[in-house]
């Protein structure tokens, strides 16, 4: 038989610690070549690479000059500068042209994006991307679709936004370029914490026990 106390018997939940809602990434693939996302930042933190070529075995798709990922409280940013894609070592994408940038940002800020894109070139031509609206897609070739400025409101409230979503032979390849997550300011997503067991303990003589204030917030609309 189990003898404790009250006390030591009675498990009162810990809430767990909320998520941090910024992140940011420089590069990431999905499809016929997988690159993870490099380097990748979650809560405050930063984080460099130079002279890169991804993926790390095989024929490199991407090489980059730097990879940069920072994310402080209330800001994510990334960037990639140098970068060059060598889409031919898709397969069946010999048609697609080479793809250039001198660098390629995102900035979130506050749950508010924004991104730069400088000296872009596909298949050796410039191409000007100059305050782009965000979920701009620029069609470059049959097979071979940007979406520009890319944001995207996620379930918890954060944005993300993502400078440059590639999308290759149709969309057997993705490749992100540049992303960053952020919230907006006040926003909390810590858990409650758990109520106390019992309730309000009778006053003497029979009285009625006072009522306990208990902490609310309402949501003003309109």
């Amino acid at each position: 038989m189990l003898v404790c106390s009250v006390a030591a018997c009675l498990a009162v939940a810990t809430p767990a610690a909320a998520a941090p809602a910024e992140s940011a990434y420089a590069i990431a693939a999905s499809g016929l070549v997988k690159i993870p996302r490099t380097p990748s930042v979650t809560g405050t933190g930063q984080e460099s690479l130079a002279s890169v070529a991804l993926p790390t075995s095989g024929p490199s798709l991407v090489s980059a000059k730097a990879l940069n990922a920072e994310v402080k409280p209330g800001h994510a940013q990334s960037s990639v500068a140098g970068l060059s894609l060598d889409l031919g070592v898709l397969p069946a994408a010999a048609t697609l042209p080479g793809v250039s940038a001198e660098v390629i940002k995102a900035d979130c800020r506050d749950g508010k994006g924004s991104v730069s894109i400088a000296n872009l070139k596909v298949g050796g031509k410039a191409v000007k991307l100059d305050q782009v609206p965000p979920n701009t897609t620029v069609p470059l070739a049959p097979l071979l679709e940007l979406v520009v400025n890319k944001q995207a409101k996620n379930d918890d409230g954060t944005l993300t936004v993502t400078a440059v979503s590639a999308k290759l032979l149709g969309q057997t390849q993705t490749l992100d370029i540049a992303s960053a997550t952020c919230a907006k300011p006040g926003d909390d997503n810590t858990p409650a914490p758990p109520t106390k067991p019992g309730g309000d303990k009778p006053q003497p003589g029979g009285k009625a026990p006072k009522p306990t204030p208990v902490p609310a917030h309402l949501d003003v609309t309109g």
